[in-house]
């Protein structure tokens, strides 16, 4: 028993050193898009939900993880929807109750880069990706603005964010009921009002303009602020079933774990038995087996993702790929700047690669005008990808 407390003792010295270590070290920063609530990470929204109650007038912000459907009969006539997730495409369910609530005189706020299903065939919209498309493809800023074209805002405002967080926008939508709030810096809506019976739908395809990061940066909060005005003073329901799911536990044990003090001892007792079941174990475990280590299936991954990209028929976005890979590798190898493809650039790649000049044109040439084609076909994907090939390789 001497001998156990021996041990006792290193365990409890050495969990007591990395507590220490945890609590001194610099928190490191998640900066995956969680748009929850709670969330004081970058792309958090826990400084929006503490300013949602100011904008609905003291009528309080109702949080779940349900479903539209699920809180249909909960929802009181003219309160506010408000939903934030990277994809949003309800099930039919969920789009008829939105549509009645919003008929009835509600107002529902949806930010999400891509809307898509029943309910934006419903909508008739399409929001569409232009990280690729625009004038600024080989440019590469790094920022692009979004500014309002409501008179009733503040239309001469720029506010400014990293230009892959707002590169989404919508593509179509039905002119005869819809509005364009704030556009893009290409011009391009980011910000939309649709009407729809006696009330609203408040729809954006740049979501993270109302997370931690952007919202406590500049006066970008007058973007937030402006957008939430389209609200109605009353509850607000929100919910994150459609980026999060349903956060609650779903095991028997649900009302121990959600209850703080019985939480708390039942993870005390599960650490006890399994501090027991350490130092009982100890000189009387069993000869423990050798697992042959799974092999390296690398290549056949790469080469099953390589046949679902090629069999998609997308030949256009597999084209752009590998152009961007080409660019950046053009930057690393040969510290070249690709903002500009002119004469000059290609004359000193020529150089520097140590490649004729006429294949370097004729490479750059291909590229250009694939880049400008809306479809290109698998025989022209290949052809650039044989160009590629015999650049990288002597």
């Amino acid at each position: 028993m001497k001998k156990d407390w021996k041990y006792i003792l290193y365990v409890s010295a050495a969990l007591g050193i990395f507590v220490l270590f945890k609590l001194m070290t610099p928190k490191q920063f998640d900066w995956s898009e969680t748009y929850a609530h709670d969330d004081k990470d970058p792309y958090g929204t826990f400084a929006l939900f503490e300013l949602l109650p100011s904008v609905s007038d003291g009528a309080g912000v109702n949080h779940s993880y349900q479903t539209l459907y699920e809180l249909g009969d909960s929802m009181k006539s003219g309160s506010n929807i408000f939903i934030l997730s990277r994809y949003f495409s309800p099930q039919k369910e969920d789009v008829n109750t939105l549509l009645k609530h919003v008929n009835n005189g509600g107002t529902a706020f949806i930010g999400a880069r891509h809307i898509s299903g029943i309910l934006a065939d419903t909508l008739k919209l399409q929001t569409y990706d232009n990280l690729f498309g625009g004038s600024e493809f080989f440019d590469k800023k790094d920022s692009a603005y979004v500014s309002f074209l409501n008179p009733a805002l503040d239309t001469t405002h720029k506010f400014w964010y990293r230009r892959d967080d707002v590169y989404n926008y919508f593509k179509k939508f039905d002119t005869t009921r819809t509005t364009v709030v704030a556009q893009n810096s290409e011009k391009l809506p980011v910000t939309i009002r649709v009407t729809w019976g006696e009330g609203n739908l408040i729809l954006t395809s740049a979501p993270v303009t109302f997370t931690n990061i952007y919202l406590l940066s500049g006066k970008n909060s007058d973007y937030v602020s402006g957008c939430l005005s389209y609200l109605q003073t009353s509850p607000i329901f929100w919910t994150e079933f459609y980026h999060l799911g349903r956060m609650e536990a779903r095991t028997p044990l649900r009302y121990i774990l959600k209850t703080e003090p019985l939480a708390w001892a039942y993870y005390l007792t599960i650490a006890s038995l399994v501090i027991f079941m350490i130092f009982e174990a100890k000189r009387r475990q069993r000869v423990i087996p050798v697992i042959k280590p799974l092999g390296n299936t690398t290549l056949e991954f790469v080469s099953t993702i390589g046949n679902l990209y090629f069999q998609s028929a997308n030949h256009k976005n597999i084209a752009e790929k590998k152009i961007q890979f080409l660019l950046e590798q053009i930057r690393t190898r040969y510290r070249l700047d690709t903002t500009r493809l002119d004469d000059n650039f290609l004359k000193a790649l020529a150089l520097k690669a140590g490649k004729p000049s006429h294949e370097i044109n004729m490479l750059f040439s291909d590229i250009t005008s694939i880049l400008s084609l809306p479809d290109i076909s698998s025989a022209q994907l290949k052809d650039l990808n044989l160009k590629i090939e015999k650049f990288n390789h002597p």
